[in-house]
């Protein structure tokens, strides 16, 4: 059982890189030739704000279709999309006009969000919660290294026309490969079980969406990709690097504890505004530009390891899409927002403050609900005394003989205190050895102190 686990695992992380390393190259080719034909805040808004978009609209797709006719059968369909992506790259990379090249490139933005929502879906089915962090985290970590590693080895030429075009096709193969040869079960149960027990309700699925949408947004508000860094010499291929050792601590991380997982990427909200303190000094703005890109890797595990954990609760593993669903509309809003205020850095500022302080309140009432077990307040020593005496059914005298044998009064002081014989004490002490099974008053006071300890 254990080897068939580890096998489901492999398979999906592969099938997760090949797909992960065509879409981010395709992503990159795709964004350099946007920035030949358009200025660099405009391409903020067409590639992360509606192309984004589009890769969420493409997601939700692939829910309703694993909702309706069951995705997971369909890899006919799937490889289809896989390779249609690569078609819609070639006129979205190749042309010289700005039209037909975002046509295009939405088109292939709506087909990656379709196969996105496929693998995420497997994510939740096969992978067990102790490991769906390391497999996505990884199997997107080694992604963007390859990308970085061929751009390196191609001298650039991966981010110019037919020879990017080429890389992706050859890519692609085993995308394909993975999709058609995916085992597909004759059914969709998962045994998987939750880390939580109210991960299972409607009102967490839909606050844990609100926070992840949140999170992008005031994360894309602060900083949105800097596309404008290109034009300043800095390499878009290595923040692609540091971003992929993001995903691979945040993997490890929230692997070994989601708890820390989750406080990390909440904590990573901040970095928006430290890179709006030292955007006028180089060094310090290098560092956080580094940073953020790290960060981000603990956003991207984060959302989708929540909401395949609250897909498996409910057992709907094709519901695992909405994290990145969130995410990409939380994005695109973001970047929408940066580069709408640019010219008023003042009301960034206010407007990222207000969005930062919405989102850590939701995200502590879900982190709350989802993370902090439930102590029950411990019974009163009065509590668990009348708990015991109704269990042993015993009578109003009995109680209180009870009480001075517990304080391991003696017959003689119990008598004095009651004002009865001792005759009348040994009687009602008689009574409470048989209700409780007692032989003597010893054992009395260890039943009572295990009864305590219970509660």
């Amino acid at each position: 059982m254990r080897q068939l686990a580890s096998d489901s695992h492999v398979r999906v992380a592969l099938l997760t890189l090949a797909c992960f390393l065509l879409a981010s190259t395709g992503w990159i080719i795709w964004l350099y030739h946007l920035t030949e034909l358009s200025s660099p805040l405009s391409v903020d808004v067409l590639t992360m704000g509606v192309g984004y978009l589009m890769q969420a609209a493409g997601i939700g797709i692939s829910l309703y279709l694993a909702r309706t006719q069951n995705l997971l059968r369909q890899q006919r369909v799937l490889s289809l999309a896989t390779a249609g992506f690569v078609a819609c790259l070639v006129p979205a990379i190749l042309s010289a006009d700005l039209a037909p090249v975002l046509a295009f490139g939405y088109l292939a933005n709506l087909l990656c969000g379709t196969v996105q929502g496929y693998y995420l879906h497997l994510l939740a089915r096969d992978v067990d919660e102790r490991h769906r962090g390391i497999v996505f985290g990884g199997a997107y970590a080694v992604s963007t290294g390859c990308s970085w590693l061929l751009s390196i080895a191609m001298r650039g030429s991966l981010t110019r026309g037919i020879p990017g075009i080429v890389t992706c096709v050859v890519l692609a193969v085993p995308a394909i490969a993975f999709i058609r040869t995916f085992p597909s079960p004759t059914d969709d149960h998962t045994a998987v079980k939750p880390v939580v027990g109210s991960f299972a309700s409607d009102s967490s699925l839909l606050l844990a969406c609100a926070v992840v949408t949140l999170m992008g947004l005031t994360k894309g508000a602060g900083f949105s990709f800097p596309s404008v860094d290109l034009l300043e010499g800095v390499s878009l291929e290595l923040s692609r690097l540091l971003y992929g050792i993001g995903l691979l601590v945040a993997g490890f991380a929230s692997d070994r504890n989601r708890r820390i997982g989750a406080l990390c990427c909440a904590g990573a909200l901040v970095t928006p505004f430290l890179m709006l303190a030292l955007s006028g000094a180089a060094a310090p703005a290098t560092f956080m530009w580094a940073l953020g890109y790290l960060l981000n890797g603990f956003f991207s595990v984060f959302r989708v390891v929540l909401l395949a954990d609250l897909a498996v609760a409910r057992n709907k593993p094709y519901l695992a899409g909405l994290g990145l669903l969130s995410g990409r509309v939380g994005d695109a809003l973001g970047t929408i927002v940066a580069v709408s205020l640019s010219s008023s850095p003042l009301v960034l500022i206010t407007v990222v403050s207000a969005l930062f302080a919405l989102t850590l309140m939701l995200f502590f009432v879900l982190y709350q609900r989802l993370y902090l077990p439930v102590v029950e307040p411990k019974p009163t020593e009065r509590e668990i005394f009348e708990l015991f005496a109704a269990r042993h059914d015993l009578s109003v005298r009995e109680r209180e003989v009870l009480r001075l044998v517990l304080a391991e009064r003696t017959n003689a002081e119990i008598a004095s205190e009651l004002f009865v014989s001792e005759a009348t004490v040994k009687y009602h002490v008689r009574n409470l050895l048989k209700k409780t099974g007692c032989k003597n008053r010893v054992e009395i006071l260890a039943l009572y102190g295990g009864a305590g300890q219970e509660k």
